[in-house]
């Protein structure tokens, strides 16, 4: 016989109700989601262009613009301007600007048109713009296209103009390639290529840097910024028929190769950039009689500099400037003053030689074989003091072959 449970069974249990607080998060959200994906897909504008203006802030972008058209996946803006958080001096008028979408996420821009204008001096621009990639790491790495004119200086007279296309991927990598112009002087073709890690590699005068006849790069990693030059070793006559200048018969056929580096700016620099300068010119030493070419001789001359340069680089101090050739070794100070592509150099060069070696020179000069040997065995032994040469150089480089070169010889010699 069956028997009775001792306890009835339990009710089945009612699920927990949801708060009508909770319901309206839910649906708030839910439709905030909706409202904004319509937005965007539709072109509901005030949302679209509190979106676009969100996504500009949140990477430090103060952009403007006059209006927008927009599809989902792509929204074009005309009529933007753009600056950087924290970048005076440097602005971007773009009249046509498409920013590609992977839902709200801007994938890629391209621009058309677009000019940039930045205040001199370079450097300190240079320097807000690092520190602006600090502040914003990742804000301008999306890949991007754009047909560009850079100013540097007023967009009305500017110091220099580049002007060609940008291409630039993902991350920190991109190119350069346009025109360049001086003060309103066309240079002609100039390159970039940069990758965030070395320094920025630009080269001038070609298509491709191998081919350049000056090739420079620009270290933003090192603090203060550093820029170097490089000249490979060119024929002069065809650095003076690049600018229609003249050539003194003593350097035709000569090359000249050489670097150039300057520090941009830093805590010493009281407003000009420090930079030294090295170059080699073969086939030419300085012209002198034939009684110094034991001292003189060789085929090449090396010529240094240590400077100061103001950042508009029109005013050059060198502090110290160095002639070497062979025996004869000069150097002194001197100023250099720019004048658009030429310029105004003055230089007052010592140096000293022993009057034993020019006494040796200058019997190698008139007497051959053991005899000469012996005779200048003779004035290096005999001869003491030394002759001091002064050189004073006063030059246009638009008229270089009227250079005032000034020689002045004081005799110390003497028996020992």
């Amino acid at each position: 016989m069956d028997t009775l449970p001792d306890t009835a069974p339990e009710p089945p249990k009612e699920p927990p109700k949801k708060s009508p607080r909770g319901r309206r998060i839910v649906a708030f959200v839910l439709i905030l989601a909706a409202a904004l994906g319509l937005g965007v897909g539709l072109g509901h504008r005030p949302l679209v262009r509190f979106w676009i203006e969100k996504e500009a802030r949140a990477r430090g972008i103060e952009l403007t613009f006059d209006d927008f058209t927009s599809r989902w996946g792509r929204v074009v803006l005309t009529g933007a301007t753009a600056k950087l958080e924290g970048v005076t001096g440097l602005s971007a008028e773009v009249p046509w600007l498409a920013v590609d979408l992977d839902g709200l996420s801007p994938t890629r821009i391209d621009a058309r048109n677009v000019v940039v204008t930045a205040a001199v001096p370079p450097g300190e621009r240079l320097e807000a713009l690092a520190a602006f990639d600090r502040r914003h790491p990742g804000a301008l790495d999306l890949p991007a296209t754009a047909n560009v004119t850079v100013n540097w200086g007023s967009k009305e007279s500017p110091w220099i103009v580049l002007a060609g296309q940008v291409t630039k991927a993902r991350g920190d990598a991109g190119a350069f390639e346009g025109t360049v112009a001086f003060e309103g002087t066309p240079l002609g073709l100039v390159g970039a290529r940069w990758n965030g890690k070395d320094p920025t590699s630009i080269w001038l005068g070609a298509k491709a840097p191998e081919a350049a006849p000056l090739r420079l790069a620009l270290d933003t990693k090192s603090s203060p910024m550093r820029l170097s030059a490089t000249l490979p070793p060119t024929k002069v006559d065809d650095l003076a028929r690049a600018r229609s200048l003249s050539v003194p018969a003593d350097l035709r056929g000569a090359s000249v190769e050489g670097t150039v580096a300057v520090t941009l700016g830093g805590s010493e620099s009281k407003g000009m950039y420090a930079g030294t300068a090295s170059f080699e010119v073969k086939g030419w030493v300085p012209p002198h009689p034939k009684e110094l070419d034991g001292i003189v001789f060789g085929n090449k001359t090396k010529l240094g500099a240590t400077f100061e340069i103001t950042p508009n680089l029109v005013d050059m101090r060198i502090t110290k400037a160095t002639v070497d050739a062979g025996a004869f070794k000069l150097s002194g100070p001197g100023t250099v003053k720019r004048e658009g592509l030429s310029a105004r150099v003055k230089m007052t060069l010592d140096g000293a030689v022993p009057c034993s070696e020019l006494g040796a020179s200058a019997v190698g000069a008139h007497v051959d074989g053991l005899i000469g040997d012996l005779l200048k065995g003779v004035a290096r032994v005999g001869l003491g003091g030394s002759v001091n040469v002064r050189v004073t150089v006063d030059a246009d480089t638009r008229k270089i072959e009227r250079a005032t070169v000034d020689q002045a010889v004081t005799v110390g010699c003497g028996l020992r």
